[in-house]
């Protein structure tokens, strides 16, 4: 991340895959189409189901409409939202219908059978990371008119929603049975789970951003200047940063965090203003020298303009 090898981020390409393909449906569902959009979005589904599965294969895979995918419900999730995204915008053909189809299917059976589903390996339970999945199932529901996959999408939600009813908050990481492993809010989890539930236009999103721009989010120059930025922990916590948090600068503020405020924001009708100061932060702390470089700043770039066209589906 940021250029550092120190912050490696090993889903990486997952992520800039699947959210390059979000930016080209939302264009797409605006009325701006980028040119070739169909291949481009078959290229990148393609590079998902191939080179972006490598971090998430050592912990076990299982076919699905004929690919052999990671069981991991982040990468699932993801893989499940670009295709929901290819048949919104009315770009999907016989075979990524089939997938879709297929796995939405695998991922409500594998909900039947355990409440939370890891991230990687059979322990490491983000419940964020499941956000995606939650999501792709509910427009799966919608998209393909499928009542199981659409309850198993509320589901999913409520026990997101359950955890954030904690007394200590919306945990880190869970068990298998949701019990918390690591109890502490973070400002990245937060976001990342109130934008992926706006997208699949669920009211649940409300809940993890309020609590995101209520506990997370300042304006650091001062309430009169229009600068916002969101902090990794909870106030009052000294906690440290990683590769999601990303770089905590200025007494806590998490690069992770306040990125994906900007799309977490940008889906709230509440909290227009704070997009609009998030951005401007950005704007200031030298954004634009990243978004020039998308060759050498893939992610940061393609979650930038991902937070900043981001759209309900």
């Amino acid at each position: 991340m940021l250029g550092d090898k120190g912050r490696s981020f090993i889903e990486a390409q997952l992520l800039c895959d699947a959210h390059l393909s979000f930016i080209l449906v939302q264009a797409a569902l605006d009325g701006h189409p980028l040119p070739d959009t169909p291949r481009r979005l078959k290229a990148l589904l393609a590079d998902v189901l191939d080179r972006a599965r490598a971090p998430f294969t050592p912990h076990g895979t299982r076919a699905v409409a004929g690919h052999p995918l990671p069981l991991s419900v982040l990468y699932r999730g993801h893989v499940l939202l670009m295709l929901a995204g290819m048949h919104r915008a009315g770009m999907a053909d016989e075979a990524s219908t089939a997938l879709f189809d297929a796995l939405a299917a695998q991922l409500v059976e594998a909900l039947s059978r355990q409440v939370w589903l890891p991230s990687f390996g059979k322990s490491a339970i983000w419940p964020c990371d499941s956000a995606p999945a939650a999501a792709g199932l509910l427009l799966h529901g919608r998209l393909r008119g499928n009542a199981e996959s659409h309850a198993a999408g509320g589901r999913l939600v409520a026990r997101l929603v359950e955890l954030a009813a904690l007394p200590t908050g919306f945990p880190a990481k869970v068990d298998a049975k949701g019990r918390p492993v690591e109890a502490t809010p973070r400002g990245t989890t937060l976001a990342w789970t109130g934008a992926f539930l706006a997208m699949a236009s669920h009211p649940a999103a409300k809940t993890f951003t309020t609590t995101l721009v209520d506990g997370y989010c300042d304006h650091p120059a001062g309430d009169l200047l229009p600068f916002a930025a969101c902090r990794e922990w909870p106030r009052g916590v000294k906690g440290r940063e990683d590769s999601a948090s990303g770089p905590l600068v200025h007494g806590g503020y998490s690069i992770g965090a306040s990125a994906l405020a900007i799309a977490a924001t940008r889906l709230s009708d509440a909290h227009q203003p704070w997009h609009a100061h998030l951005l401007n932060a950005a704007r200031e702390m030298g954004i634009g020298s990243t978004l020039e470089r998308p060759g050498d700043f893939p992610l940061e770039s393609a979650l930038y303009w991902w937070g900043t066209t981001v759209r309900p589906w």
